[in-house]
């Protein structure tokens, strides 16, 4: 065995003796190439880029920069972009020996001189760090701190030399990206920042406007968000790039805005007066239009729930939050991730990334309460730090007034009749609002030019562009799209400028087919599908699974889920999120497990399954989920969809009816999240009926309190569900005429 299987060889200098330190590294890192190559191990391009750089490798590295772009093509940004730069200034150095501040501004800024408008705005984005090379600086530290001195096992330099990588480049190149963007922004753009005073409540809102100089009045691009930070302006580039004045807003009491910062309750007024301030101004035709998602789709919608400012043109609201809806519950479920997002956006003017990414005050929060049985309402209290939103929040557990105040609501979406493209994914965790806006608007106005676009996206893809890999999906070529800085500006240019309809826009619903490599145009939601399959919960079992039978049996007794809510040792529908989508194996002991027969032919789901269940139970309450999976002939799980609900809610989210303990009662759900994916032969469908018990959200314990309240204590005994023969689920199918 080589020596160098043992340990290597480490100067361990003062983090702060920069040149010191730069030396150590370089070091280790020629003595982990050396150790790699003497023991034959074969370590991947990207890995062996970093330790390339930090060796001083730097021709070899950008050949390793090549070798990762083999066969990729992009319209932006090429892979590795920043760092072939970082090389490129360091061979520049090398040669002229001048210091490397002066080398990479220059390669730095010949580089943004060859941009396009639309790379230029995103170079920030790419480039550098959401918060000022914080974390990366902090993980090289205590990794550094923790390091013995002298000698190194592989594993440790391999570690150490991954951190130091992150922080030595980012360091070094954000200062000096920061500035010569600036500098190349103003060269291209006249870049304003404005304060808006509201004339119905004198209200502060912050404003920035990004436009081509010398250009007469154009039709401007609003974007409204919670979100401020440095990236507002590089949003506000991209609509300037594309031939649009545009405008990023910011919710009152953020940047500049010295108002209090409260989520969700101003937008359906402020957004209003922020489109009547635009359409004012010299440099506006008197169009505007609105896109974003998530919160920025949000506050789309609720600036029209009072009425339709004239000089909307149109929105294109993706993944759109919908409070009290999909966030921060959902089907009268609250989850526990708003409850972080809470001071990510009101500690300060901007964001508060130091907390949104604390991953162990959160962990350690709910784990704590999940652990101790404590009450829903405690959860500001277990973490040090009141939250008077969150308490706010969880003091109204129905669908009632506090929440429909804040975007349209029934028949206030009926004066809604600008054209609308509305998108999300099969993945976005906002799906669930998306649709409600879709399906409410077409329900009050269904004439309405309303045009909606689904894929295999998540709630980032959904909005901006697609991933290749998808939590391990690799998807369909044709299902790649960029939306953010594609479709939405032909969306654009078709409603404000006359041009044609985005060609992928072919009928009013659109979907992309998971497995088949084609998009499927429909008219409307209800026509993605032309046929079903309704299978039973049978009580036939086999191999730890029971059966999802095309027939009814009456004669069976009910099948019993058994749920300790006591025990915290075993959790209960810990998995449902579907993270990875392709699995190797699920838990076949989490819950009830039904299984169909092998397909003998080939399907398309379409649509979003749909069930009822005929249940009894010895609570007046319980929280349940459904997973669909698609069980593969090679034993693979692909996560098809899910739903998480509250029984007591199932007839009404504005009402909550408690069960009679032992007495059946039907339980509905329709507002699963679509899917389309062809189902291939030799696949069996796999539905997992559980309760719902895990640190991510409320845990219903049945005793008909306010579920906020109730404690370990209101336990007592294990919660029983009998689900009765009737029990059905449906599951919408395409197949060709």
């Amino acid at each position: 065995m080589s020596a160098f299987s043992q340990n290597l060889d480490f100067e361990k200098r003062a983090i702060n003796d920069t040149a010191a330190l730069d030396l150590a590294m370089n070091n280790l890192a020629n003595r982990y190439l050396e150790y790699t190559k003497a023991e034959g191990l074969n370590i991947g391009d990207r890995e062996l880029l970093r330790y390339e750089m930090i060796a001083g490798h730097n021709e070899d590295a950008i050949q390793t920069i090549r070798n990762i772009r083999a066969g990729n093509t992009s319209e932006g940004h090429l892979t590795y972009s920043q760092y072939e730069l970082y090389l490129k200034a360091k061979i520049k150095q090398n040669k002229s020996g001048e210091n490397f501040n002066d080398s990479y501004r220059f390669v730095f800024s010949q580089y943004v001189k060859n941009c396009t408008d639309i790379m230029a705005s995103t170079i920030t984005v790419n480039f550098t760090t959401y918060d000022g090379v914080a974390q990366f600086t902090d993980d090289f530290q205590a990794k550094y701190d923790s390091a013995p001195e002298e000698k190194l096992t592989a594993d440790e330099a391999k570690g150490i030399l991954n951190a130091y990588f992150l922080y030595h480049v980012y360091s070094l190149t954000e200062p000096i990206i920061f500035e010569e963007t600036e500098r190349d922004e103003n060269d291209r753009y006249l870049i304003e920042e404005s304060l808006i005073i509201s004339a119905r409540d004198s209200a502060e809102i912050s404003v920035i406007t990004v436009r081509k100089r010398k250009i007469a009045a154009l039709p401007a691009i609003l974007i409204f968000t919670i979100y401020a930070d440095n990236s507002n302006k590089n949003q506000a580039m991209i609509a300037a790039s594309k031939g649009y004045v545009g405008v990023i807003a910011n919710s009152r009491g953020k940047r500049k805005s010295t108002n209090a910062i409260e989520p969700y309750k101003h937008e359906y007024k402020d957004v209003y007066e922020t489109i009547d301030w635009i359409s004012k101004q010299s440099w506006c035709n008197g169009k505007v239009a609105m896109y974003g998602g998530s919160y920025n789709g949000f506050s789309q919608w609720a600036s029209m729930k009072e009425k339709v400012h004239p000089a909307l043109k149109t929105i294109i609201p993706s993944v759109s939050a919908a409070p009290g809806l999909d966030v921060p519950m959902e089907n009268n479920v609250f989850h526990n991730f708003p409850y972080k997002w809470i001071p990510f956006v009101t500690n300060n003017k901007l964001l508060d990334n130091g907390a949104n990414f604390d991953a162990a005050r959160w962990n350690r929060m709910q784990n704590t309460w999940y652990t101790n049985g404590l009450a829903y309402s405690k959860m500001d209290s277990i973490d040090g730090v009141p939250s008077p939103l969150f308490q706010e929040w969880i003091s109204h557990p129905t669908y009632d007034s506090y929440w429909q105040g804040f975007i349209p609501y029934q028949e206030e979406f009926a004066h809604i009749d600008i054209p609308i493209l509305t998108t999300t994914g099969y993945y976005d965790d906002g799906q669930r609002g998306a649709m409600y806006y879709y399906l409410e608007h077409l329900k009050y106005n269904p004439t309405a030019e309303h045009y909606l676009l689904l894929g295999p996206y998540d709630h980032f893809g959904a909005q901006t562009e697609s991933s290749a890999n998808l939590r391990g999906y690799e998807i369909d070529s044709v299902a790649n799209l960029k939306i953010q800085t594609g479709l939405a500006f032909e969306w654009f240019d078709y409603i404000l400028k006359g041009k044609k309809k985005p060609r992928l826009l072919k009928d009013k619903v659109n979907f992309q087919v998971m497995g088949e490599n084609k998009w499927l145009h429909r008219p409307t939601l209800a026509e993605m599908s032309n046929d079903s399959l309704v299978f039973y919960l049978s009580s036939n079992e086999k191999d730890s699974s029971f059966q999802l039978a095309k027939k009814m049996n009456r004669e069976v007794e009910p099948i019993q889920l058994s749920i300790d809510l006591a025990d915290r040792s075993t959790p209960n529908n810990a998995d449902y999120y579907p993270w990875p989508i392709i699995k190797d194996n699920i838990n076949l002991k989490d819950g009830l497990v039904f299984k169909t027969n092998a397909f003998q032919e080939e399907v398309v789901i379409n649509g979003s399954f749909t069930g009822e269940f005929k249940v009894s139970t010895n609570k007046q309450d319980f929280d349940y989920s459904i997973n669909l999976y698609e069980l593969l002939a090679d034993g693979s799980y692909f996560h098809l969809s899910y739903i998480i609900g509250r029984a007591s809610h199932a007839k009404s989210i504005e009402e909550r009816e408690l069960l009679t303990p032992n007495k059946v009662t039907t339980l509905t759900f329709n507002n699963t999240r679509i899917i389309s994916k062809k189902i291939a032969v030799g696949s069996r469908l796999i539905a997992v009926i559980n309760g719902n018990k895990n640190p991510y959200s409320q845990i219903n314990y049945g005793s008909g309190k306010d579920v906020s309240l109730e404690k370990l204590e209101d336990a007592d005994e294990p919660i029983i569900i009998n689900f009765h023969p009737e029990s059905k689920l449906r599951i919408p199918l395409w197949r060709e005429q």
